[in-house]
């Protein structure tokens, strides 16, 4: 049994697959060349978040409430705040290693990138890790599939911006001019985090900052999504991308909003230099010391070089660069399981995110080793994943 990836999604499986079936132990590898949850931290720690957006029910362990029990016991329920129970950063994360010490699943890494899956014609999978193979009975692909989404403005734009996934905080300097694009929680931040070094930030926006205090509405985790299973892909498709327009929770909102060191400025940077005059679709132009895209991540077969030449080997139909999985997110008939962004089609669109990775496992966890959860917590379409016991 392989696991692909050791992030959250990751650690999401592995927790799922061993909570299912025990005997499991020992008997699942985890590729990834970063130790657990390594890229996660790093892009915490750079952008300097504090704080998850999510509520203390979503995280890798499949009981719900372990987290927050874990805090308690720990006297550190202060670190889950709001009306979730958001946790903090470092909540999240030592409650995580705790999970990794549990499972004893340091020694299940496999320090190594995937650069090929290859289902053969008995089900299982040739899996290359650089100049490493092995053969695994099932696979699940937690890596995320994203692509990074930056606008195609005229001019230097490309060159001198930098999209929030390379993006460094603490380079700013007091007096400095940083403009920002976007109108999700990322912009959000790195607009306050600038600020607060004392410069000057043109927050960019298409349309007036929405707020909402998780990054999908709670429908998508339980209410809608049988309404969802039902629609059409293409409709389905258009769903994920209306339910995600970039908001921020009313706290961020309200601070952005009252900053005075902060502008919003509605609309869309359409030129920029390479000196750094920033020019915005009113005509205005901003003398700007960085240019900050945080513009978010595109899901696409073709942006993720393993779906992309899984899908050479065995065609899926696609919708909006989406695959169509199976109920259990296989990849046609094949024994590779998506979690993630990639797999919206059939979660909806909080796949990307902590519930979506439980929501993926729940059912995939149940296809590979044939045992239904004792209490499924999200509702599933009626067609049920074909129950084989895959090793």
């Amino acid at each position: 049994m392989l696991i692909v990836g050791a992030g959250p999604h990751g650690l999401t499986a592995a927790c799922y697959l061993l909570a299912a079936d025990p005997a499991l132990a020992g008997r699942i590898a985890v590729a990834d060349p970063r130790p657990w949850l390594a890229a996660w931290q790093a892009q915490f720690a750079r952008l300097e978040l504090t704080a998850l957006r999510s509520a203390c029910v979503h995280h890798p362990d499949p009981q719900p409430y372990a987290m927050l029990h874990w805090a308690q016991a720990r006297g550190r329920s202060p670190e889950l705040t709001g009306t979730v129970g958001t946790p903090t950063a470092g909540l999240f994360a030592d409650f995580c290693r705790w999970l990794v010490l549990r499972h004893g699943l340091a020694a299940a890494r496999v320090p190594a990138s995937v650069t090929g899956l290859h289902p053969r014609d008995d089900g299982r999978i040739d899996v290359v890790l650089g100049a490493r193979r092995l053969r695994a009975g099932s696979v699940v692909l937690a890596t995320g599939g994203a692509s990074v989404c930056e606008p195609a403005p005229a001019g230097d734009a490309g060159q001198i911006g930098r999209h929030s996934e390379t993006v460094q905080p603490a380079e700013v300097r007091a007096g400095q001019v940083v403009v920002v694009v976007g109108a999700g929680l990322t912009a959000g931040h790195l607009a306050l985090r600038a600020a607060a070094r004392g410069a000057r930030v043109h927050l960019v926006v298409r349309a007036p900052l929405r707020a909402r205090t998780m990054d999908v509405e709670a429908g998508w985790l339980g209410a809608d999504l049988l309404r969802f299973a039902a629609l059409p892909a293409s409709a389905r498709a258009q769903e994920v991308r209306r339910a995600r327009p970039g908001t921020v929770p009313a706290g961020v909102r309200h601070a952005l909003l009252s900053d005075p060191r902060i502008d919003v400025h509605l609309g869309a940077v359409t030129d920029a230099t390479a000196c750094g005059r920033v020019r915005l679709d009113d005509g205005r132009e901003v003398a700007a010391d960085h240019l900050w895209w945080a513009t978010g991540y595109s899901y696409a077969v073709d942006g993720d070089p393993l779906t992309a030449a899984l899908a050479a080997e065995v065609p899926v139909a696609t919708v909006a660069g989406l695959p169509l999985l199976g109920t259990d997110l296989a990849w046609g008939a094949t024994r590779v399981h998506l979690s993630g962004g990639l797999a919206a089609l059939q979660i909806g669109p909080a796949a990307r995110g902590l519930a979506g990775a439980r929501m993926a496992a729940e059912r995939y966890a149940e296809a590979i080793t044939g045992v239904e959860p004792p209490r499924r917590q999200y509702p599933t379409p009626s067609s049920s994943p074909d129950h084989r016991r895959l090793r």
